[in-house]
């Protein structure tokens, strides 16, 4: 029997997603997790079912192109921009970054879909620039919530084509790097989170790289391997965060028992980073690390049993674009 891969898989779950609908809410309020756990969860949720089956529906489209697939992507873009009128909450700001860039991207791999019209997708990108690009861009914090923020707007702009939008969150993405790295490749505001630490540094490198691949993409600027004039990198934050989680959590400096999967698999973190990291650096360490786990799929919210954010979902079939 052929093994599985990861374009069977992603197949297999857009198939499921053919049926799935969508569940946007006028108000989306989502409290934040450390105060309201079971609200978070349930609040989330809604966006989570349906950005799962607007990803893998317009993914799938992209490679297969077959219509099916990019006509259930637009109805649930549609049906958020359609509906939803405000984000509310404290965790609103960052759940509505990593899961709506999720909806982002799929827009990007439908957009030229013919049964999608101009007129539609001006009703989507109205929905996030007036909805959700004031909380993204109103972020006070400058650890992973930023670059969830940044990625987010990234992402939108590309999609705009926009370019002098897109040049300047580059800019703004380059000075958070020299702000938020250290010289060693430690995340200083997330080595404070106690055992949650090295799964906050996942948190933020996830999407710093998924911006670096977008900046990579559009414009040919290799963020991947640039140093700061601080001295600081993106390469030096990975391989420091792999030392410890790809064999060395016993050494990890700031909890002697940091939070990390009891087991690894396709669906957990942080294989979905090193998955894509692998693609871009060629490094051995990095691909016998995740190797025994394909297909990868993305981080699984065990709360809930769906992607938990939209960095590295399904990050083989994101490369080729």
């Amino acid at each position: 029997m052929e093994p599985i891969t990861a374009l069977d898989r992603l197949l297999e779950e857009a198939d499921e997603s053919l049926s799935a609908g969508a569940h946007a809410v006028w108000v989306w309020e989502i409290p934040g997790f450390y105060q309201d756990t079971a609200g978070h969860t349930a609040a989330k949720r809604l966006m989570e079912v349906d950005v799962k089956t607007a990803y893998t529906t317009a993914l799938a489209y992209r490679l297969t192109g077959t219509s099916a697939y990019a006509d259930t992507a637009r109805a649930v873009l549609m049906d958020w921009a359609a509906v939803n009128r405000e984000i509310a909450g404290a965790d609103g700001p960052l759940v509505s970054a990593y899961l709506g860039v999720g909806l982002i991207r799929a827009a990007e791999w439908i957009k030229g879909y013919p049964g999608w019209s101009m007129a539609e997708q001006r009703v989507f990108t109205d929905w996030l620039t007036v909805v959700c690009l004031p909380l993204w861009d109103g972020i006070p914090l400058r650890n992973n919530w930023w670059n969830w923020s940044l990625y987010a707007q990234l992402a939108l702009f590309r999609f705009m084509e926009e370019p002098e939008r897109f040049a300047g969150e580059v800019t703004a993405f380059k000075e958070q790097l020299e702000a938020s790295l250290s010289i060693e490749g430690f995340i200083p505001e997330e080595t404070q989170r106690g055992r949650h630490s090295l799964w906050y540094h996942y948190f933020a490198l996830a999407p710093a790289t998924a911006a670096a691949k977008l900046i990579l993409d559009a414009t040919g600027e290799d963020l991947f391997r640039w140093v700061t004039p601080g001295g600081k990198s993106l390469q030096t934050a990975l391989e420091l965060f792999f030392h410890y989680g790809g064999g060395h959590l016993q050494d990890w400096p700031f909890d002697p028992e940091p939070i990390f999967p009891a087991s690894l698999s396709g669906g957990t973190w942080p294989l979905d980073l090193f998955e894509a990291m692998s693609k871009i650096y060629g490094k051995a360490d990095y691909e016998r690390f995740v190797a025994p786990h394909r297909p990868v799929t993305g981080g699984i919210n065990q709360n809930t049993g769906f992607y938990h954010s939209y960095a590295w979902v399904y990050p083989e079939l994101q490369f080729g674009e």
